[in-house]
């Protein structure tokens, strides 16, 4: 199998490079005591018991293509598809298993289990769950939003409307992503449910707004005309906040979160112009219906419990705050315990190929899934070769194989160290780099032995040059045409990014006493990768963070033209961010790419605490107390609050039927996230409003014919 895969190189369209125990080349004498570098297995009626004594007598090979008990044997692809090339990378993973099922069905005979991973495995794998995830998460959430629009509004305009609104700006959002040809990776993944559920906030409370006025006996054009006197400014205001939050996210390195924020703010552009442009032309055109009677009783029924709670609320405020006050401040010494950290492999099923061959591979004693390189710059031509380089290399391989969770090193010192014993007759004494001055042996022509000295870096050199002229190509990996740069790679078992951030701080560490000056170090591979897409998510949460809440409150003072409106604002994003951290630490969620969007959404949505604000001072300003203003903004807008917490978090339940936890993990943090978003908002701006609103003015009341003069409009 390993000569067949190896043989099917060239079938692995995005392959560069194999190795195996057959491809492998080896380095011994021949029968004449020539130096030889041939493959392993340079014909194929070779006696298997001299191939074996090759393979497990070559310390390369045995703990990395093969484990020491020869009971497993690796075959190592590398791929030349880009990173992020996740369809490359699926494609060649298709290939390959295409070739290993052609093998078994024409050598009945060969029963050993197989077993494919590695990083572009673990990509391709996550690629198999965003295409499954694409199909069947858009379905279930249409399913989902169309039957609690229908279960709310019971009116073929209360679904409709909503439904072309987030159609319409999905599909626009989608197909723009097409044209710019912009991936589908695990973030833009979930961008159709995002879409679908938070593009059709606005058009629930225009519609829940609209059926309102009409309950109040306005005519169809009368209640079109309120809705969008009422609605327009706090619809504009959560819109343009939600989309300053995610337009924040795009200041993050990582290509995937800055895509998702980019997409999402053009789906809420497109929502918002389709809620205050088509659906009041909608309305128009198609609103002549009466509202049921059924209707009438569902939303007088949702605003009743909604006022009797907020009335228990205010009754008893004092000790509310005081037992309210103590757990927010819990969930807060929570939130700075949440786990930064990225599991891997450990996301995928217990029953999953890809986990179940990582596993396998990790703990069979060949090389690890995760490899990492660190490449060294001389800046002078064959100043790789010098014994002080190699010599470091050799003590840095050491270094790296007696690190946890890694597997298999080696660097040019692994080949110079292999010619040293060769060339020396496999004298284990010789399994090392030679010294700066080396004392040769060796007979004249009397038989009589002499010693003399050799420069160790003549005889480096001299190793190098007679692998080269013998025929051999592997120093590739590890050395440059001019030989100034030198590479070691090492293969890890772990797929953690803890894992890989401990290994390379020990590294760094190491490298800091240990590496000589004139080296100049560069690292790459999964590891490094990795450990940065975690650091990049460590420093990003908070300046991301940090200035979408500003810009948000900022926008909301302007707005509500009110500096203590937009704190209070800002408290119920506060509250409800420390809720859902504190969670994510209760629930043991860890904070990875995907459930890092949960901080733009939490930020980003003020839905609830601007349409509630706006309401309220505009009954403050015509003289209401704020107590009575606080029960009847909840009549008003209250229904529209709850249809859409409940929307929101039902639309969200879709996540949790992917295949993949950190979106099953998203899922949970966006319900628990909306969910608490509408409740804290109701709870704090019921408990705090009389400090916050103590500085509205009420105005004069507006004159039959006249234009609001502001207090209906605020901004």
């Amino acid at each position: 199998i390993s000569a067949c895969l190896v043989g099917s190189e060239m079938c692995i369209r995005d392959s560069q490079e194999m190795a195996s125990m057959a491809d492998l080349e080896n380095i011994s004498l021949s029968a004449d005591g020539e130096l030889w570098i041939h493959k392993t297995l340079h014909a194929l009626d070779m006696d298997p018991i001299k191939v074996e004594a090759q393979i497990m007598g070559n310390e390369q090979m045995v703990g990395g293509v093969v484990s020491a008990d020869k009971k497993v044997a690796m075959v190592v692809a590398e791929l030349g598809t880009k990173q992020d090339d996740a369809q490359a990378q699926l494609r060649a993973y298709h290939q390959v298993r295409e070739i290993i099922a052609k093998y078994q069905a024409a050598h009945p005979e060969f029963t050993d289990e197989v077993f494919i991973a590695g990083m572009p495995i673990f990509i391709a794998a996550q690629q198999e769950i965003i295409d499954h995830d694409l199909a069947m998460l858009f379905p279930i959430v249409f399913l989902l939003v169309t039957s609690l629009l229908v279960f709310f509004f019971r009116k073929p305009l209360g679904v409709v409307l909503p439904l072309f609104n987030i159609l319409f700006c999905t599909i626009w959002t989608l197909g723009l992503m097409a044209l710019l040809r912009v991936p589908m990776d695990l973030l833009t993944s979930v961008l159709p449910v995002f879409l679908f559920t938070i593009c059709c906030a606005d058009a629930i409370h225009v519609m829940a707004e609209y059926y309102e006025q009409l309950n109040s006996g306005k005519s169809f054009r009368e209640a079109n005309r309120e809705t969008q006197r009422l609605m327009v400014t706090p619809v504009v205001l959560t819109t343009v906040t939600t989309i300053a939050t995610f337009l924040i996210s795009t200041t993050n390195n990582i290509v995937s979160i800055r895509n998702f924020g980019v997409f999402m703010s053009i789906g809420l552009t497109a929502a918002l112009i389709i809620s205050l442009l088509l659906i009041p032309a909608w309305i128009s055109i198609w609103g002549k219906d009466a509202v049921p009677r059924k209707v009438q009783l569902k939303a007088s029924l949702i605003s009743h419990y909604l006022v009797v709670f907020c009335a228990w609320l205010i009754r008893w405020r004092k000790p509310v705050l005081l037992v309210t006050l103590p757990l927010l401040a819990m969930m807060t010494v929570f939130t700075f315990k949440v786990d930064i950290e990225d599991s891997g492999i450990a996301y995928f099923k217990k029953d999953s190929p890809v986990r179940m061959s990582d596993e396998f591979i990790n703990r069979a004693g060949v090389a690890g899934t995760s490899p990492g390189w660190i490449a060294f710059d001389t800046k002078t031509p064959r100043g790789a070769l010098t014994t002080e380089t190699v010599q470091f290399l050799d003590r840095l391989d050491q270094f790296i194989k007696a690190q946890p969770n890694v597997s298999y090193t080696y660097s040019v010192a692994t080949y110079i160290k292999r010619m040293n014993l060769v060339l020396n007759d496999m004298n284990p004494a010789f399994l090392r780099v030679p010294q700066a001055v080396e004392q040769v042996t060796v007979v004249d022509d009397d038989g009589k032995p002499e010693t003399f000295d050799v420069d160790g870096n003549s005889l480096i050199e001299q190793h190098i040059m007679m692998f080269e002229n013998g025929g051999g190509t592997d120093l590739q990996n590890v050395l440059n045409a001019d030989y100034s740069k030198a590479v070691t790679l090492f293969t890890m078992t772990s797929s953690v990014a803890g894992d890989y951030q401990a290994m390379l701080d020990k590294l760094d560490a190491w490298l800091a006493i240990n590496k000589p000056a004139n080296l100049q170090v560069t690292h790459a591979g999964t590891p490094y990768i990795w450990t940065g897409v975690l650091q990049e998510i460590t420093q990003g949460q908070v300046l991301s963070f940090s200035l979408a809440l500003l810009a948000v409150t900022l926008m909301m003072m302007f707005w509500l033209k009110s500096v203590r409106l937009g704190i209070l604002g800002m408290l119920t994003l506060l509250t409800t961010s420390v809720t859902v951290y504190g969670s994510m630490y209760l629930l043991d969620i860890e904070l990875n790419i995907g459930t890092t969007l949960v901080t733009f959404l939490v930020v980003g949505v003020v839905d609830y605490a601007v349409h509630l604000l706006s309401r309220i001072k505009m009954l403050v300003q015509k003289g209401i107390e704020i107590d009575e203003a606080i029960l009847a903004a909840m009549q008003g807008v209250g229904r529209s609050t709850v249809v859409n917490v409940v929307i929101f978090s039902m639309g969200f339940v879709a996540l949790l039927f992917s295949a993949y936890k950190p979106v099953i993990d998203l899922g949970v943090l966006v319900i628990l996230a909306l969910s608490s978003s509408g409740f804290m908002t109701i709870l704090l701006v019921t408990l705090i409003s009389p400090w916050f609103f103590a500085s509205i003015v009420p105005q004069p009341a507006v004159q039959e014919g006249e234009q609001p003069g502001g207090g209906a409009v605020p901004g």
